[in-house]
Parts: C-alpha cells; sequence; structure tokens
C-alpha cells in the first residue's frame, strides 16, 4: 500500500528531529576516582615503623640522616677533657688527659674579616723515669690561634707557641694554605677545626645516656660517621646546646698501639 506523499514527508521529519534532540543531550560525565589517604607517622630510629591504615600492609624503613650540623648553635668559649689511651710497648696501656679549651671571637685579620679560635691545651709534661712514663707536675702548655675567613671559612693563616716546664718555646707561624680539609682525617688539638658543619655522612643511631664532666644528659642523640681516610667517629648531641657533649674516635697518627681519643664536655658560654 502506497502512503500519501504528503504523509511520507511527515514521517521522515519526525525521525530527524528524533536523531537531532539525541544528539543535543549532554554526554554523561565521566565517574571521579579519589585516592585514599593514608596517614604515616615515620619515627626516626634506625628501624622506623610507619603506622597505616590496619588493611594496608605494614612497611619497614631505615632512616639516615646526613649533613647533620652537629655544632649546632653560636657560642664564645667551649671546654673538654680530652682522655686518651694507648700502649707504648713493652710498657702496659695506659690513660691520661688533656685539657682543651677554645675561644671564638670575630676579629680582623690582615684587612680580612674573620673568626680567631684560640685553643688552649694544658697538661702535665710526660717523662721517662727508667722504665715508667711520670707526668710532671710543672706541665705543658700548647696555644694555638688560627684564623678562618667568615665568607668562605677559608684557613687564613696562625700561629702555634709551647711553654713546658715554664719554659716558653718561639712562636711558630702556620701560613694559610697548610691547613687541610678537618674531613680528611681527625688532627689538632681538638680531632677538628674549626668548629662547625662537617661534610661527612652521618647516622643517626638513636637515643643514649651519657655522662661527661659537665652532667649527665640522657637525651643524648648518637650520630657515626668516617673520617675521608676512613676513621670512624661518633658524636653524641643534645638540644639546646651548641658543640657536642661528647665525640670519640680511634687516632691511628698518634704513637704507639690502638691511640683512642675521647672529647667529654665540661662547659661551655
Amino acid at each position: 500500500m502506497k502512503l500519501p506523499f504528503k504523509e511520507v514527508i511527515a514521517s521522515l521529519l519526525m525521525i530527524v528531529a528524533v536523531v537531532f534532540s539525541g544528539c543535543t543531550n549532554p554526554a554523561p560525565s565521566e565517574l571521579s576516582v579519589t585516592t585514599p589517604q593514608i596517614p604515616v607517622t615515620v619515627i626516626k630510629t634506625m628501624e622506623t615503623v610507619t603506622t597505616i591504615n590496619p588493611q594496608v600492609t605494614i612497611t619497614q624503613i631505615n632512616t639516615k640522616e646526613s649533613s647533620i650540623k652537629v655544632f649546632n648553635g653560636d657560642y664564645h668559649w667551649v671546654e673538654y677533657r680530652n682522655n686518651i689511651t694507648q700502649t707504648l710497648p713493652p710498657n702496659p696501656r695506659y690513660q691520661w688527659e688533656k685539657n682543651e679549651r677554645v675561644e671564638r671571637t670575630e676579629v680582623d685579620y690582615k684587612g680580612i674579616p674573620a673568626i680567631h679560635y684560640k685553643t688552649t691545651t694544658t697538661l702535665d709534661y710526660p717523662e721517662w723515669v727508667g722504665d715508667k712514663l711520670v707526668h710532671s707536675e710543672n706541665g705543658w702548655i700548647i696555644v694555638t690561634d688560627s684564623y678562618y675567613g667568615t665568607l668562605k671559612n677559608t684557613f687564613l693563616g696562625g700561629s702555634s707557641s709551647e711553654t713546658i716546664k715554664g719554659v716558653k718555646k718561639p712562636v711558630t707561624e702556620i701560613p694559610a694554605g697548610t691547613s687541610f680539609n678537618r674531613e680528611d682525617k681527625p688532627s689538632g688539638e681538638m680531632g677538628f677545626t674549626p668548629f662547625g658543619e662537617i661534610n661527612i655522612i652521618l647516622t643517626y643511631e638513636g637515643i643514649e645516656s651519657v655522662t661527661v664532666p659537665a652532667g649527665t644528659y640522657t637525651d643524648a642523640r648518637k650520630y657515626t660517621g668516617k673520617f675521608r681516610d676512613g676513621t670512624p667517629i661518633t658524636f653524641w648531641v643534645v638540644p639546646g646546646i651548641p658543640v657536642p657533649v661528647l665525640y670519640q674516635f680511634p687516632n691511628k697518627y698518634l704513637d704507639g698501639e690502638n691511640p683512642f681519643q675521647s672529647y667529654e664536655l665540661k662547659g661551655w658560654g
């Protein structure tokens, strides 16, 4: 059966209208995906544990801290007891002490702004009497003056003098350029100078209680590291104290067998 021409046209127009009306409807929006946020608390110990959602696998993390500034504040002076133990065959192992005091001031050195470190080392003068090592009561005093530029922390020069049993020796000049990097190996009266950030990797080992002449510190933070020559060094630092309360290292550059040094804080200001 044939439809009248007008009805055919009307049907076609209706189909086209339906098609175009479907195309003008907005497309359904995409589903938004929200990533669940998992709270993580890191405890800085050698085996740090992350506390997370119970439904998520627990992860163990080993934390290391580097470039620690162990001398973390300003100070004008600091004093340590330097305990040294060593063996000088055929004698038995023995222990002796030095008193190390560093005074720090800002000065002008040969027209250059500088930090002056005056290190005074005092100890009884050791002498061999027969087969025994005796420390003279008259004493031995070493004074070292070092100057470092405030802008680049470069060694500008200095001097050293000794007084042994009341007799002062001539002053020895230390020209600029003779000081090696403090990260290379333990050296000098304090093990390394000047005090400040040292560029070696230090690993946080946790909290320990230490007792030194300045007192007992139950919250000392322990750090271990190595000089560039491989010599190990250990620091104990306490919040609020601008210098380590204790630091120790074996010093193969001293005489004898297995020499070991321990710097124990006496005071600071």
